[in-house]
């Protein structure tokens, strides 16, 4: 009876040791395999602090609008792709170095780093969130995206110059600090050296309606800008001394002065477009009388309660706002 009982507490022992023997064994490996995955996730949180680093340098160096500054960014070797608009003409060119086109960067970009997809423009030069926001890029870069209608480069070239698409991996925007502009950067980053390879400047869609000052008025249909004109009669444009004058039928710009002015019967307003979701454009043409239509003064206007005529050669843009 002696030797049964020690022989079943002896089982016992034996069996406890084995459980406990399991358990540690098995409470070990997820702390392992947590260790593991703490570990990859500084390692993760490091990459992207070094590469918030360089980005934030870039940002910076592109504000001082100094040549030196951003040609320490471009291989002279590949070039960068620049492209913008003078005036109503898209412009795709190479550069290696910026030393030329500088005045086309004199707009300062905001300097906090965000790693997400750019802020959606709402209008009116106001975007959703500011920042300079960076973004990998999954092979969606094309140079043919940029229109090419005026510069006409022959297929040779956007082939030449293909390595800058194959090489880009990170794209950022920065928005200006007035909201006006966009600077679409593409990047090649490699061991925390960032190339620029090209890079896209943009006007917001509105911007010659856009007016943070001024209230909205009405605008849902032709009706609401009737009686805007009923209740306000004169539109100036202070700074190139013009004018639009209801009462009178009287139009005053760079082909009309003042002792020339152009004389409309009638106007007809065209169809409200949406510049943005916050501003609202209409084309409305002023004529001469109703058997000359060709005898015309073009402008638009917006919900801003302002007319605008668009740059035109050696005529600057004008804005006539109305008298108060």
């Amino acid at each position: 009876m002696k030797n049964k009982t020690a022989f079943f507490l002896i089982f016992l022992l034996i069996a406890t040791v084995l459980s406990l023997v399991f358990y540690f064994k098995s409470d070990k490996q997820p702390q392992e395999q947590k260790f593991a995955v703490t570990s990859k996730s500084n390692d993760s949180v490091k990459a992207e602090i070094d590469s918030l680093s360089v980005f934030s340098k870039f940002a910076k160096d592109f504000n001082t609008h100094k040549a030196k500054n951003l040609d320490q960014y471009i291989d002279s070797k590949l070039g960068m792709i620049m492209y913008y608009h003078d005036g109503p003409y898209p412009i795709i060119s190479l550069k290696s170095s910026v030393e030329n086109e500088i005045d086309w960067l004199e707009s300062e970009v905001f300097e906090n780093v965000k790693f997400n997809q750019s802020s959606d423009y709402l209008g009116d030069f106001k975007f959703a969130e500011t920042g300079f926001f960076v973004g990998k890029n999954n092979g969606n870069f094309s140079l043919k995206d940029f229109d090419n209608s005026y510069t006409s480069h022959p297929d040779s070239f956007f082939e030449e110059n293909k390595e800058l698409e194959t090489l880009c991996n990170f794209r950022a925007t920065g928005i200006t600090k007035d909201q006006r502009k966009t600077f679409d950067f593409y990047f090649r980053l490699e061991k925390n050296k960032l190339t620029l390879l090209a890079l896209e400047i943009e006007t917001v869609d509105d911007i010659l309606f856009s007016n943070p000052d001024a209230d909205f008025i009405p605008f849902k249909n032709k009706s609401d800008i009737e009686n805007y004109f009923t209740n306000h009669k004169i539109f100036v444009d202070k700074e190139q001394n013009a004018y639009i004058n209801f009462d009178k039928k009287e139009i005053t710009y760079y082909d009309f002065p003042d002792d020339n002015p152009f004389i409309f019967e009638y106007y007809e307003i065209g169809k409200i477009e949406e510049n943005s979701s916050r501003i609202k454009s209409a084309e409305i043409i002023f004529y001469a009388n109703k058997e000359e239509k060709d005898s015309r003064f073009i402008t638009f206007f917006s919900n801003k309660g302002r007319f605008v005529v668009y740059p035109m050669g050696v005529r600057p843009p004008y804005f006539y706002e109305t008298k108060r």
